[in-house]
């Protein structure tokens, strides 16, 4: 490892005050027997219980902390995002502080800096769900695989480390959605599993309902992929054809059978011939709406209310490593 590389560590706060005490040290910890030069950065989503204290706290005791507080909930991705866009490191390292460890954060950066790309972290005991999630959660990963192209893989979340081109490509994408464990795999980079197992810590486990995933999902595929509305396309387009066919069916009989009740035929073709406008127009419509989709997420992301850092910044730090090598450069 080059010793001047400079790594950052994402972490998304979600009312993990109870946890804080122990776990950023720990990090800071394996952070300084590893690297030279790290940041660690805590964002906040607008957490409701002690968060914010224990930072205050904290932060007078552990080194190279930045701390940025959300101005309300925006969810744990976008939370990822502000942090992601904040990091100066040549590699950026996510995790969550409830449940992802710290120690093999090391290897986890000397292996994308061989292959480059990004490595994410596959948990070999994740986290329990119920049958109905499992069985849904399986057909959305399916789902993903066949029309995202990507390898969504079960165990798969917020443990990753990725370099600062992939990072670079990632700020680019601008959608709302932020969906990082898909976003991250269609960048089309080096990409290697790396398989851990989860530490939960003190109980503290964030799940959330079936509800919040299913919207979550909508979300995605409505973002991602304008494969739901060309269903809606073709089934338009095949009701269309339906219509004009039983309208055929109309003429064919008004012409063939003798005896007609009467206004049969003129109701059926005029019925016919409206869903057949119907249909048509819908399936054009779901086409420009698709298209349309992609140009009018341009509002911003997230809003910072609160920022705070440790006393010793990296800044600090890189500007005495560099007094110093100096002085002994001018030694020798």
């Amino acid at each position: 490892m080059d010793s001047h590389t400079v790594v950052s560590v994402v972490v998304p706060l979600e009312n993990d005050g109870a946890i804080l005490e122990t776990f950023l040290p720990d990090l800071s910890r394996v952070m300084a027997a590893g690297f030279r030069f790290f940041e660690i950065i805590l964002v906040d989503d607008g957490s409701t219980d002690d968060t914010r204290q224990q930072v205050d706290q904290l932060l007078k005791s552990v080194h190279q902390v930045r701390y940025l507080r959300l101005s309300r909930p925006f969810g744990r991705d976008v939370a990822l995002s502000a942090g992601i866009e904040s990091a100066i490191g040549d590699y950026v390292v996510t995790l969550d502080p409830a449940a992802d460890p710290v120690e093999p954060i090391p290897d986890m950066v000397a292996r994308c800096r061989i292959n480059g790309g990004i490595v994410h972290g596959v948990a070999e005991n994740p986290r329990s769900r119920s049958g109905l999630r499992e069985f849904f959660g399986g057909l959305f990963r399916g789902y993903c695989n066949r029309r995202l192209g990507v390898d969504l893989k079960r165990g798969a979340e917020d443990f990753r480390v990725m370099s600062r081109q992939a990072v670079n490509a990632l700020l680019q994408i601008r959608v709302q959605s932020r969906y990082l464990r898909v976003l991250t795999l269609t960048l089309g980079y080096h990409h290697e599993f790396y398989p851990y197992r989860r530490n939960e810590r003190g109980g503290v486990v964030h799940r959330g309902s079936l509800a919040s995933e299913l919207a979550t999902a909508i979300d995605l595929l409505a973002a991602h992929t304008r494969h739901p509305l060309r269903m809606v396309t073709v089934a338009g387009m095949l009701g269309a054809v339906l219509n004009l066919l039983y309208a055929l069916y109309v003429l064919g009989i008004y012409l063939v059978k003798p005896n007609v009740a009467e206004g049969w035929t003129t109701l059926s073709l005029q019925l016919s011939g409206m869903f057949f406008f119907i249909c048509l127009i819908l399936g054009v419509l779901s086409e420009y709406v698709g298209t349309i989709l992609g140009e009018v997420r341009s509002r911003p992301l997230y809003f910072i209310a609160h920022e705070a850092n440790s006393s010793v910044l990296l800044e600090d730090t890189v500007q005495s490593s560099i007094v110093k090598d100096s002085t002994e450069e001018v030694a020798r």
